[in-house]
């Protein structure tokens, strides 16, 4: 299946990482981008393999997401065959602004 990230997907994927490695180092914003690579691969072949997220869905868009290193979660939707990344989210960050970045 056909990974795409989306614009807020991309951004949130770079200001994760920029969090992570200001607050926790190089070493641990170094092997969470190697661990969402990693999940990404598996998802392009898995894409049912993330959890539903009920909270956050929609009657049009269903969102899954997959937990990376317990701290973080890759937000998806699959539409036509396409696997669309929408956030990346460190879960330590604040939890007001995740309905808003879902609501895109």
């Amino acid at each position: 299946m056909e990974i795409i990230w989306t614009k807020t997907g991309k951004d949130s994927l770079k200001a994760t990482l920029k969090f992570i490695k200001l607050n926790f180092g190089d070493a641990i914003a170094r092997n969470i981008r190697n661990e969402i690579e990693t999940q990404t691969n598996l998802l392009s072949l898995h894409p049912f393999m993330g959890k539903k997220d009920s909270i956050h869905s929609s009657s049009t868009k269903t969102f899954r997401y997959i937990i990376i290193k317990r701290r973080s979660k890759l937000y998806y939707y699959l539409q036509s065959n396409v696997v669309y990344i929408v956030l990346v989210w460190d879960v330590r960050q604040d939890i007001k602004s995740l309905r808003r970045s879902l609501d895109m």
